[in-house]
């Protein structure tokens, strides 16, 4: 019974998160939408009609973007707003009997409702482009999966460290930034010599996203890239156990702290 209450604790809060977010905007909630949807217009009209970027592997580049632009925004948007999350929640924090460690759940259901409503889009994306999806399709869930438990190991390791050390951040926009472009979002991996793959093997998100299109687009199994499952595993478990330790030793000081 106590493990059904926290579930509609987070579920709840999480519905609540997310109209908070533009609460005094005209548009509301809308806007968690409607940038995304600008920012994958822009990169249309700027590399598919501006600069001609020719279709690769047969499809367009705006479906090949999308692919690794998709989940890096889940990514992103999770990792900003649950980094901040105990500061945010400060009022609950301080509460004696309030479980702490729900926060960076709550911030997680609500960025994933968001991604889960753009893989949507995504698959329509096909669709509308007349392109068939295969069985590795199915994959989708796999990545998505194993990002959102890296996004959690990360945010509940750097919002437990935020409380004491507020330019975290700060420092976490900055490297979402650096991120965006040490990630083949917008370039074709393949494309690069060989020892720059086997360097972006050790950034996690070019792992996902590959894994994205090896999904919807290369129709190639994640048995294929053992080595790049293996390291991303590894690097993954580390930080959830440091953050994990990290976030116990710390908790009993938050609301001294806030």
């Amino acid at each position: 019974m106590e493990s059904e209450k926290k579930k509609n604790m987070i579920w709840q809060m999480a519905q609540n998160d997310m109209k908070a977010r533009y609460a005094s905007s005209m548009l509301g909630i809308l806007w968690i939408f409607v940038l995304p949807f600008i920012t994958i217009l822009v990169f249309w009209v700027v590399y598919e009609l501006g600069f001609r970027n020719a279709p690769i592997s047969n499809v367009p580049y705006i479906l090949w973007f999308s692919c690794g632009y998709i989940p890096w925004l889940f990514f992103t948007d999770y990792l900003s707003s649950g980094t901040n999350c105990l500061i945010e929640y400060s009022y609950l924090v301080k509460k004696v009997k309030f479980p702490v460690e729900l926060l960076p759940w709550v911030k997680l259901n609500a960025s994933l409702m968001i991604h889960l409503f753009f893989l949507l889009v995504l698959f329509g994306m096909f669709f509308i482009h007349g392109i068939r999806l295969t069985l590795t399709a199915i994959q989708v869930l796999y990545y998505s999966a194993a990002m959102a438990f890296l996004a959690y190991a990360l945010v509940r390791l750097l919002s437990a460290v935020c409380v004491f050390f507020k330019d975290i951040s700060q420092i976490v926009n900055v490297i979402i930034q650096i991120g965006f472009w040490a990630t083949p979002i917008i370039w074709n991996l393949q494309e690069m010599d060989e020892a720059i793959r086997k360097v972006l093997k050790w950034n996690p998100m070019s792992y996902i996203v590959e894994g994205y299109r090896d999904s919807l687009i290369y129709h190639r199994w994640l048995w294929e890239k053992k080595e790049e499952t293996i390291v991303f595993w590894i690097f993954t478990g580390v930080v959830f156990v440091l953050g994990r330790i990290v976030f116990s030793r710390l908790q009993k000081f938050f609301a001294d702290e806030l």
